[in-house]
């Protein structure tokens, strides 16, 4: 076995690199004055044009007044007179309104009914109903028992099937609706 010795050539000289041209040097300006401060303008709303009247009517000068007591007066047509009037909410006599009237009633038949199922041979029931604008008996509830749950429950529902009214009707002659107490009783014949 023979070795030969093999020389390898030198490494070439590392480059330089060129070195960066200086940076020019800034020239310096004389400073000028500062600026100015921003203020903002201010809001001023415009005067108005026409002048708007106060909501709340009121006297100019405060006064003691001359009546003896304070109110409507004892008769009106506007709303809330009082005394005796025709405006809405009028007092008095309530001139024009036409309270309902009943103008069915219950059935024979049905009160033979009630006295079966309550076992009452007689009694009485006190009703309040809402009588609507179409005569029609609603909203039945009883404001005096008869003493039997059984006998005022079936007077409820038979008064809301059976008794219809002409409706009462307001000063303008339209049909309104009105509660009404109604005290029916029964008897075995």
């Amino acid at each position: 076995m023979t070795t030969i010795a093999i020389n390898e050539p030198p490494p070439p000289p590392p480059i330089e690199q060129p070195k960066p041209a200086p940076k020019p040097e800034a020239i310096k300006k004389p400073e000028g004055p500062a600026a100015k401060k921003a203020e903002p303008t201010p809001v001023v709303a415009p005067q108005p044009k026409l002048p708007v009247p106060s909501p709340i009517p009121a006297a100019k000068v405060a006064g003691t007044g001359t009546s003896t007591q304070s109110g409507a007066a004892l008769a009106g047509s506007g709303t809330g007179a009082g005394g005796s009037g025709t405006g809405l909410g009028g007092g008095g006599n309530g001139a024009g309104f036409t309270p309902a009237q009943k103008i069915t009633k219950i059935p024979n038949q049905e009160y033979r009914r009630l006295v079966s199922v309550s076992g009452m041979e007689r009694g009485t029931v006190g009703v309040s109903i809402r009588v609507t604008p179409d005569g029609i008996a609603s909203n039945c509830r009883v404001v005096r028992s008869s003493g039997n749950p059984v006998a005022d429950g079936l007077m409820c529902q038979l008064t809301e099937q059976y008794v219809r009214f002409r409706p009462a009707r307001d000063p303008y002659g339209r049909a309104v609706a009105q509660d009404v107490t109604w005290y029916p009783n029964w008897w075995r014949p």
